[in-house]
Parts: C-alpha cells; sequence; structure tokens
C-alpha cells in the first residue's frame, strides 16, 4: 500500500513537471520571434500559415503548422544538437539521409535515377546533338564522393552503384556526344582532398585533376597540368552537409582558388537576368556567409556570359550544375566566350543561347545526383 503511494505521489510530480515544462515552452514560442531563415541550415524557416475555412477542412492548415512548429520552436538549434549527438553516442551513421562517414567525412546518399524520366532526357540530348552537327558536344557527369571514396564510408554502409549509372549514360549518348571520364581522373587521387568532407561538391582539387585529364580530349593542346597555382580564399569552410545533418559543425576547411600561371585571365562576367557585371569569376562576399562555396560565381541564376581574352575564337556553352562553377576557372584560358545555362532556372530555349552567341562547343557538366534528378533538361533542350 505504502509503496502504491509513494509510485502515485511519483507519477504526479511527473505530470506536473511535464506540464510546467509545456507552459514554459508555450510562453516561450509566444515570446521568442519566428526567424525567416536558419543560418546554420542554411535554409528559410517555415512562416506561420494563414488560416482559412478550406484549409483547415482539407488539412492543409494542420500539415504546414506542425512544419511551422518543427522550424520555429523556441531553442530548436540546441535541442536538434542534443538529438545528433544522442543518435551518433547510439551509434547512428546517418543523419538527414546524409552517410556520417570516417575522417570527418559526411556523404550524400547515392540516388538512382528515374527511368523515364532518364531516357527522355538523354533522347533529348541526342536529337540536340544530331540538329547541331557542326558544334563538338561533350559530357562530364562527376561520381559523387560515396561512390569515388568508398573507404570512408560508414561501416557496414551500402550505397547504389553510381559507376553503372554512368556506364548506361555513356553507351546510350553513343558517339553523339563524346564522352569526359571524370571517374578515371578522381580515382586516381581518390586519397587526396578531391571533395570536401562537409560539402557535397568536389574540391578545387578535384576539379583541377578532372580538367588535366579531359583537356586533351576537348582539343585544348597545350600542356595544363603545369599551367595553374593555387591560393587559399578561405580557412574557415563548413559545408551544406554539416548545415543539413547537423554534424561535423566545427571541422573547418580551406577553399582554393586556381588562376593561370603565365597568361592573362582577364574576364567580363554578365549575370543576364540580372543584368549586373563583374570582372572577377569569384564572389568574395559569399565567404562572409554560410554558403561559402558560392564564392564560385555566386549563387546559382539561369544565365551566365563569361568574355575572356584568350587567344582562341572558341564560343562554349556550359549546361550545368553548381559542380561546374568551380570547373571554370580551368577554362577561361582557352575559349574566347563562355556561356553558363542552369536549366533548374532557365526557362528559354537552348536554341536562343545557340543563335545569340554562336557556340562552337557544349559541353553537359552535372553531378551524378543532380543529373539524375534533374526534370529540367529535356524542356530547355526542346523547348517543350
Amino acid at each position: 500500500m505504502r509503496n502504491h503511494r509513494r509510485l502515485r505521489r511519483i507519477e504526479g510530480t511527473v505530470g506536473k513537471v511535464f506540464v510546467i515544462c509545456m507552459i514554459v515552452f508555450f510562453l516561450l514560442n509566444l515570446i521568442v520571434s519566428d526567424k525567416e531563415m536558419s543560418e546554420e541550415e542554411n535554409r528559410m524557416l517555415a512562416g506561420m500559415p494563414r488560416l482559412s475555412w478550406s484549409s483547415l477542412v482539407s488539412g492543409d492548415f494542420m500539415t504546414k503548422y506542425e512544419t511551422y512548429l518543427a522550424d520555429q520552436f523556441a531553442g530548436r538549434n540546441f535541442w536538434r544538437s542534443i538529438k545528433v549527438g544522442l543518435s551518433g553516442l547510439g551509434g547512428s551513421r546517418q543523419e538527414q539521409n546524409i552517410l556520417i562517414g570516417k575522417d570527418d567525412y559526411l556523404m550524400e546518399e547515392i540516388v538512382s535515377p528515374d527511368q523515364e524520366t532518364l531516357m527522355e532526357n538523354l533522347e533529348a540530348i541526342r536529337q540536340f546533338a544530331n540538329q547541331s552537327r557542326d558544334v563538338q558536344m561533350y559530357m562530364l557527369l562527376v561520381p559523387n564522393a560515396a561512390n569515388i571514396m568508398r573507404d570512408r564510408l560508414p561501416a557496414f554502409a551500402t550505397v547504389s552503384d553510381q559507376s553503372r549509372m554512368f556506364a548506361q549514360v555513356k553507351r546510350e549518348l553513343g558517339e553523339e556526344v563524346e564522352w569526359l571520364d571524370a571517374a578515371e581522373a578522381l580515382k586516381k587521387h581518390a586519397g587526396e582532398k578531391i571533395y570536401y568532407k562537409t560539402d557535397h561538391h568536389w574540391t578545387s582539387l578535384g576539379a583541377f585533376y578532372t580538367f588535366s585529364q579531359v583537356a586533351e580530349q576537348m582539343k585544348i593542346k597545350t600542356d595544363v597540368s603545369s599551367g595553374f597555382v593555387s591560393y587559399p580564399i578561405s580557412t574557415t569552410f563548413n559545408g551544406m552537409l554539416a548545415a543539413k545533418s547537423g554534424c561535423r559543425m566545427d571541422v573547418r576547411e580551406d577553399i582554393y582558388m586556381y588562376v593561370p600561371r603565365d597568361t592573362d585571365n582577364d574576364v567580363v562576367v554578365n549575370y543576364v537576368d540580372e543584368q549586373r557585371k563583374t570582372t572577377s569569376l569569384y564572389d568574395s562576399s559569399k565567404l562572409k556567409t554560410r554558403d561559402q562555396y558560392a564564392v564560385f560565381l555566386g549563387e546559382n541564376t539561369s544565365v551566365v556570359d563569361i568574355k575572356t581574352v584568350a587567344e582562341s575564337t572558341r564560343r562554349l556553352l556550359l549546361i550545368k550544375d553548381s559542380y561546374a562553377n568551380s570547373f571554370v576557372p580551368f577554362l577561361t584560358p582557352y575559349f574566347r566566350e563562355i556561356v553558363l545555362v542552369d536549366p533548374r532556372y532557365y526557362s528559354g530555349t537552348i536554341e536562343d543561347i545557340m543563335d545569340t552567341y554562336r557556340i562552337s562547343d557544349v559541353l553537359f557538366l552535372y553531378s551524378g545526383n543532380t543529373f539524375f534528378q534533374d526534370n529540367n533538361l529535356k524542356g530547355v533542350l526542346s523547348g517543350e
């Protein structure tokens, strides 16, 4: 009987503490102002949804309100770090679909393509190549870190075979598009810092090794292996995989820029839609933000036109994702003009670009994961 009373007192105390905590959190959430953006995660946070009878009846309001509460509750970053820490102590090797690897490496899961979308994109590329037979076309798909650096994967982790996916793309494109093998170059240097530890991008070193490998195929006849010199432009980089997962937030990395050793590299960079011009491939203001990788050509945008002082008369169209941004500095000494198009943001057609800029070469440059999730490429190439 005595034990029963004692148990009831404990249960009553726990219940009161729980209610008090709920009241405290409720009051804190009323007092603390909502944030528009999470600097730690580099993303916009959900705002209070608008209440209406239709949204309430459909359940849409409650769905959005739950997302709002998850993004805006008081002390969110603190509790998030506690959760990540406890998961790590419990042996978790994955957070927010990000693999927590060895030697402080974080890696994206390898994405498997939707075969229907992939085949539509590849058919659009083939048709584009057939319609532009006087233009040299190249495909450069960059493997993601989990495919190249398998020795850094968490113990017992398995990922999809991205090499097999690349082989399918190469086979389907046939001879219409010349295949540039980034995987071969990167595998040779898998023990070096060719990918960031806290970000999904390759490093400038990885881009340099790849460029050195494929330059001859791109009819760049000079020896590029010793034609560039590198400089650190940041020593405090902590990338998007760390921000998204909440892991490795204390890891700081270097970002390097590469410039031609002996040639003039003057450029005029025109951000077409923004009607903004600059004389540098680098946006140093981004080094003061969470997304320091954006130092390469700034944030992603639809069309960027780069005019150089190269002696060549070749004009390159670069259809790309953000991996290409750190690859561009290696191209500027060898092309008179480089036009960057990101299909995720571009609403025009490729014919418009080809006619306006008198393109002589086309390079498709994507990371594997982005390419296999792309549902914009077909529309841009076909005009649909």
